[in-house]
Parts: structure tokens; C-alpha cells; sequence
């Protein structure tokens, strides 16, 4: 047996488990941590979880081999070594449902139930680790008490404790009259109208008087307290917060940064995750609900925190596939922008889930590993606890084809798209990085059927430069935006009536616009150089591939980079021809007598659409095109020998079969020189992926990711964040709408 005060196990055992996008099964993450903390029997059930100052874990649970409460304390965040596991309570048959709150000395009080003698306890440490110097008291024991505790303590570290009373069928709420619970203790039954109270959640408010959450068995539904006074003898607010089904089970409050109540909860009927966040102090009016649904029966034993922002992340089970789920709302209600990832997928695991955020809001969990009788500890490596985020930007009916993405000065997405269902261009401007909060849409060209093709810059303040047909007067347009998110009305101009499709566009020194696109089928690629930032005037316009009179040309995939000084550099494909061309002007303005070099560098090669190609320059000055090859059925990438393509080429395949490969977008990892390229595929296969290459020409050691196997990606467009991660604008096209891709690594696994 071991010694209730001395004994310390410090425990070295540590791996990392593959953390997986909940939607992408293929998609293995990076940063967490999953440590098996406690191994020794069955052990790890009713865990209850509390950070220190420094981050480091303090849990509470109960060991069924032995039967004993135990705690548990690490002495470093991710709980890798040095733990310190303890049985304070030398009695045997104690510890379930346990919940530990901190004191503001940092010292544990945990309350748990007494099985052998139906007992409520509590126990109060001396330290921290709970070695020596502990109080445990019995402050109820009249009748069969103490389960489904949850607990907290007041502003003098007094222990407020809810419970269930089995023999009354009712919650009971116990206010110690001290830190010890053994003496001046006030026991009050709220509410006695129904049987209720077999699931808990108590927070104090700001007038130091308890907050509850529980379940009403009677109703099937989840009632909240808000009590009157510190004892909850007076005064009391009792509001049934949702009913109508079974709904309020395993309930998990907080309050946020205005006092009002948020929850977490099973919606048993639906077999849903809940979340509630309550309109005023009492959850008497306003009240928002949402629904997290998945493929099975989720929301067991959920665990509930609040970011800096308000925003719920919830910790909770699945218990159709037996796994731990990690929600991240994207708004304050839950509504939109969601991710759920499942952190650890190595067996039945997930049961008992406490969380709470460290410093840098990423959720640290304890929870039970049922296939090995284990507890568990996960520490996120991020917010999201994986990899990757993707979020539906604009879920409005039948938006985001032709997008185009750029980043701000503060690394968060400004992305161009079209409005299918009313004909206009739209601008997204996200709040953050991720686009999960405080998101401007707006709609700054509606005349006419508008908003095809874009292409997007930003000028020197950030304000968006834009480029895209209007389908209903056949021509390329051009609008420099007056402010960020292009609100109001902004200039737009037609530098070239004779411009229409693929353009795209970048900003020379000056900050004009300069454009390439397909011409009129007699006209062959056009470039235009804007002779003022708004394309208004002495603009400059070629066509430097013009086909023989009196021949027709098919120009499609049109791509534009400028060289190191300032000259255009194009990729595209004369799909008339099949060939894949490259253009490197002369000069700024592509002048036709000034030797621009056009070299057909893929003979046979076919284009699908009019994105079919994108081009970077490689740290040389060399173009790297990726590009759809459809009579080759691959997603090819060109990487060219000397700045005109002349010599040297090398051209790979890293992805192959139908319909692989559409819309590709590329950039290159300034740190490694290696090409990342986001790309669709649709038809047998659906799915959105990103490409590492495994060096600069893509010809070994590539990694491809599929990080949305629900959409099939369609004009995919890419950037690259400050860590050089991919962040990615495409339109999923089985949703009709708008999503955007933020990874946490380069090859987003």
C-alpha cells in the first residue's frame, strides 16, 4: 500500500500522440502532448483539473483498483516527469465524482464522495501537492450524499460544494464556515419542486454568491441557479434554461467576462453537444443556444472554458466512436466558424474530461483512458488542438468561386471572391489569422453579373487592389480600394476593352497595377501597365502573345509575377496550341520590339479552366509554375533552369489521376527554397490538399496533405504567413461557399 502523505512516484513516461482534424482523419497533427500520468490499475475516472500559477496541472480522480482518491500534481505544464501522485485519504471506497478548485494560495480542495458510509467529503491541502498539513472533512452525512460534486471556494478560501442528496432526490448546495469545512457550515436544498441535481456546475459571481447549472431528472431538462445570498438560504433565482427534450446533462458553467452564465452540456434527445450562453446574469431572457453535432452520440462529460475573447472551447466524449473531442467555437454563440478536432485516437479515451486554458489559451485536459485503465493529460500545442484550421469565411447561399487571397501587414487573410447567387464581387477581411472572429464581408462592385476571375494586391497601407470581369460588359476591370475592407464606394476602371478572363494582377514600385489576362480570341494574352494607381490613365497595353491573322487564340490560366525589376513575368497556356508558355517581358511594360522571351516548356500539356497555372520566382529569379495537366491527368510542377526558361527545366508529377490537380495555387518556403502548392481535386475523388515539396524541383520526399476531404477545393488560392505556413482561400463546392485554410506547419501536418 502506499504511504497517504509520503509516497511520490515521479513518472518519465511521456509520448506524443498524432493529434487529427476532426473532418480529416489523414491530417496528423504537431505540439501536443499525451501523457499517461497514472498507469498503475485501473485509475483516472471522475478526473477533475486545475492549473497553478506556473501551468502546471493539479488533478483530482479516483483509482477503482485500489479505491482510493488520488492526486495527482506535475511539475512541469505538459506533465512529462516529476509528477508527484499522492492518496491523502488513508480511508478505502472513497474518491468518486471528484472536482478540485485551487485556493488563492494555490493549495487544492477537492470534494468526492464517500461510497462506504454515502458520504459528502472534502478535503483542503496543506501544500500544494497535498503531502502534508490536509483537513478532510465529513460536512454531510444524513442519508446517501455526495455525489456529482462540483466545487470552488469563496474570498476567504471557504469551500462551496454542490452535490447530489440521492435520498431526497433533490441538489444540495454546502457553504463551509471555513477553509476546513469543519465547523459553521451552512447545507440548504434550493430546490425541492422537482427531483433534480444529479449533474452540478458551481462558479461564484462577483457578489461572492453561488452560480449552478443541473440537471432537472424530473423535466429532462437544465435549470439555472443563481443564488440569492453566499448560503443560497434567500433570495434565490431558479430559471429552467432549456427543455422540450432530454437536454442538460453533464453540465459545465462558467461565467464570462460579464457575469453572464455559459454551459456546456448533452442534449441526450438529439445525442448533441450543447452550448448555452445566458442573456443576462440569471439566464431569464436573451438566451443563445447552439447544437454541435457529429457522426455519432457526443457531449458525455463535457468541460467547458472561455478564451479572451468569450469565445467557448469545450473538452467532451464521443461516445459512438469512443474518442475525446476538442471544440473551438468561432464566435461568442457557437454559430459559425467552428472547429472540433479529436487529439488522441488510441483507443476508448476521452470518458471524465476536465479542462481549462493555459497562459497562451491552449486547453490543457485530463481524462480517462478506459482501453487501459489510464489517466490522461493533454496539453494543446495550439488553441484548436491541431494542426490546421478551416472555417466556412462567408456561408451565404452560392459565394466563393474565383478567390484570391492575400495577408494583411498583421498576417490576417483578405480574400476576393464571387457572389454566385447576386452577381457581385465580394471582399472578405478577416479578424485575426484564422478567420474565426471579427470578420468585415462586403460587397463593393455590384453593377451588373461581376466578380469572376479575381485577382488581388494590396497597396502600401493595405488597402486592397482588385482585378476581375465583369461578365456582363465582357471586360477586365480594375478597383483600388480606399480603405481596407473596401467599404463605400471605390474607384474601378477598365484599363483595356479588349482585356477579359485569368487576370492577374501585381503592383510595380510605384504601386500601379499591372495586369495580365486573356484578350478577345483575336487577341492573344494581354498586359497592362496602369499608368496611375487607379488604371486611369497613360496606361501601357500589349499583347506579347498574339495569334497569327487570321487564327483564334484559347488563352487560359494566365499567372503574373514581377522579376527583381519590375518586369512581368507570366505562366499560362495557349489551350488552342496545348502548350504551356512562359513569358519574360523585356521591360516593364512587355513592349513588343523590346525581346521579350515567350518558351513553350510543356508541349501536349492541356489546360481544364481558366486558373490552370500559378507562378513564383525561386530566390534566382527563376519562374516555378504549378499547373493542372488534364491530358496527363496530373498536378504538375515546373521548375525552370535560368529566368527565361530556356534551359535546365525540370518538370514533376507529384499528384496524379482525374481531375487532380484543378485550380493549383503555389508559393516557395523562403527558408528551405522547397514550393508549397495548394491544390482541388473533384470527380471520384473530392478533396482539398496542400503539397510540400521534398526539395526545390518536387521530385522526392514530397508530403501532400489532405486538409478538407469534404470539398473538392475549387480556385484554390494560397499564401504564406510569417512561419511560412500555408493559409489558403477555395470555394467548396458541395456547400457553395467560402472557406478558408490556416495551417499550423508547412506541410500542414
Amino acid at each position: 500500500m502506499r504511504n497517504q502523505f509520503s509516497l511520490m512516484r515521479f513518472i518519465t513516461l511521456f509520448f506524443v500522440s498524432f493529434s487529427v482534424l476532426f473532418l480529416s482523419p489523414a491530417v496528423f497533427a504537431i505540439g501536443n502532448s499525451i501523457v499517461a500520468v497514472d498507469t498503475a490499475g485501473i485509475t483516472g475516472e471522475y478526473t477533475s483539473l486545475v492549473l497553478d500559477a506556473k501551468g502546471f496541472p493539479t488533478m483530482s480522480y479516483y483509482d477503482r483498483t485500489e479505491g482510493k482518491l488520488k492526486i495527482a500534481h506535475c511539475f512541469e505544464k505538459n506533465c512529462a516527469f516529476f509528477n508527484s501522485i499522492l492518496t491523502p485519504d488513508a480511508a478505502t471506497n472513497i474518491g468518486q465524482y471528484t472536482s478540485i478548485a485551487l485556493d488563492s494560495n494555490g493549495k487544492p480542495v477537492v470534494s468526492y464522495y464517500d461510497v462506504k458510509n454515502s458520504a459528502l467529503k472534502v478535503l483542503h491541502c496543506g501544500n500544494t501537492v497535498c503531502s502534508n498539513g490536509n483537513t478532510i472533512a465529513a460536512p454531510d452525512t444524513n442519508g446517501t450524499v455526495g455525489q456529482y460534486t462540483s466545487v470552488t471556494v469563496d474570498k476567504n478560501n471557504f469551500p462551496v460544494v454542490t452535490y447530489y442528496d440521492a435520498t431526497s432526490g433533490v441538489l444540495k448546495v454546502l457553504h463551509c464556515g471555513n477553509a476546513s469545512c469543519t465547523g459553521g457550515n451552512s447545507i440548504v436544498k434550493p430546490d425541492t419542486a422537482t427531483s433534480n441535481g444529479v449533474q452540478s456546475s458551481v462558479k461564484m459571481n462577483a457578489a461572492g454568491n453561488p452560480v449552478i447549472a443541473y440537471f432537472d431528472f424530473t423535466k429532462k431538462s437544465l435549470k439555472m441557479l443563481t443564488c440569492g445570498n453566499a448560503n443560497c438560504n434567500a433570495g434565490n433565482t431558479i430559471n429552467t434554461a432549456d427543455s422540450g427534450a432530454d437536454v442538460g446533462r453533464f453540465p459545465s458553467l462558467v461565467l464570462d467576462s460579464n457575469g453572464k452564465p455559459a454551459v456546456s452540456y448533452l442534449d441526450l434527445t438529439n445525442g448533441k453537444l450543447k452550448v448555452l450562453r445566458c442573456g443576462n446574469a440569471t439566464c431569464s431572457a436573451g438566451n443563445a443556444f447552439a447544437s454541435i453535432g457529429t457522426n455519432g452520440v457526443v457531449g458525455y462529460y463535457s468541460s467547458l472554458a472561455l478564451d479572451t475573447s468569450d469565445n467557448p472551447m469545450v473538452s467532451y466524449y464521443d461516445r459512438t466512436n469512443g474518442k475525446l473531442n476538442m471544440l473551438r467555437c468561432g464566435n461568442a454563440t457557437c454559430t459559425s466558424g467552428n472547429t472540433i478536432t479529436v487529439p488522441d485516437v488510441t483507443g476508448n479515451v476521452g470518458l471524465y474530461t476536465s479542462m481549462k486554458l493555459d497562459a497562451s489559451g491552449n486547453p490543457v485536459v485530463s481524462y480517462f483512458d478506459a482501453s487501459n485503465g489510464d489517466l490522461k493529460v493533454l496539453h494543446c500545442g495550439s488553441a484548436t488542438c491541431g494542426p490546421n484550421t478551416v472555417v466556412t469565411a462567408d456561408a451565404s447561399p452560392k459565394v466563393g468561386q474565383y478567390t484570391a487571397i492575400k495577408l494583411d501587414a498583421l498576417g490576417y487573410p483578405v480574400v476576393t471572391y464571387w457572389d454566385e447567387t447576386n452577381g457581385d464581387l465580394k471582399l472578405l477581411h478577416c479578424g485575426n489569422s484564422i478567420c474565426t472572429a471579427n470578420n468585415t464581408i462586403t460587397s463593393p462592385y455590384t453593377t451588373g453579373n461581376t466578380g469572376w476571375d479575381t485577382s488581388l494586391a494590396l497597396d502600401a497601407i493595405g488597402n486592397p487592389v482588385i482585378s476581375f470581369f465583369d461578365f456582363s460588359t465582357s471586360v477586365m476591370k480594375v478597383m483600388h480600394c480606399n480603405n481596407a475592407t473596401c467599404a463605400g464606394v471605390n474607384p474601378v476602371n477598365t484599363p483595356d476593352i479588349l482585356s477579359r478572363r485569368a487576370s492577374s494582377i501585381a503592383l510595380d514600385a510605384m504601386g500601379n497595377p499591372v495586369v495580365a489576362s486573356a484578350g478577345q480570341s483575336d487577341q492573344g494574352l494581354r498586359i497592362v501597365h496602369c499608368g496611375d494607381a487607379l488604371c486611369s490613365a497613360n496606361n501601357s497595353i500589349t499583347s506579347p502573345d498574339f495569334p497569327v491573322y487570321p487564327a483564334q487564340a484559347d488563352v487560359r490560366g494566365v499567372s503574373l509575377v514581377l522579376d527583381a525589376v519590375g518586369n512581368p513575368v507570366v505562366s499560362f497556356y495557349r489551350a488552342d496550341k496545348n502548350q504551356l508558355k512562359i513569358l519574360h517581358c523585356a521591360d516593364t511594360n512587355c513592349s513588343i520590339n523590346a525581346g521579350n522571351t515567350i518558351t513553350v516548356v510543356d508541349p501536349g500539356a492541356q489546360a481544364a479552366d481558366h486558373r490552370a497555372t500559378s507562378i513564383t520566382l525561386d530566390a534566382s529569379g527563376n519562374p516555378v509554375v504549378a499547373y493542372q495537366d488534364s491530358a496527363n491527368q496530373a498536378l504538375k510542377v515546373l521548375h525552370c533552369g535560368n529566368a527565361s526558361c530556356t534551359a535546365g527545366n525540370t518538370i514533376a508529377s507529384p499528384a496524379t489521376g482525374p481531375s487532380v490537380g484543378s485550380q493549383p495555387s503555389i508559393k516557395i518556403d523562403a527558408a528551405t527554397g522547397r514550393p508549397i502548392v495548394s491544390f482541388g481535386s473533384f470527380g471520384a475523388v473530392n478533396n482539398m490538399s496542400v503539397l510540400y515539396c521534398g526539395n526545390a524541383a518536387c521530385t522526392a520526399g514530397n508530403v501532400i496533405t489532405v486538409v478538407d476531404p469534404t470539398t473538392s477545393g475549387w480556385d484554390s488560392a494560397l499564401a504564406l504567413d510569417a512561419n511560412n505556413n500555408p493559409v489558403a482561400s477555395y470555394y467548396n463546392s458541395t456547400g457553395k461557399n467560402l472557406k478558408v485554410l490556416h495551417c499550423a506547419t508547412k506541410s500542414c501536418q
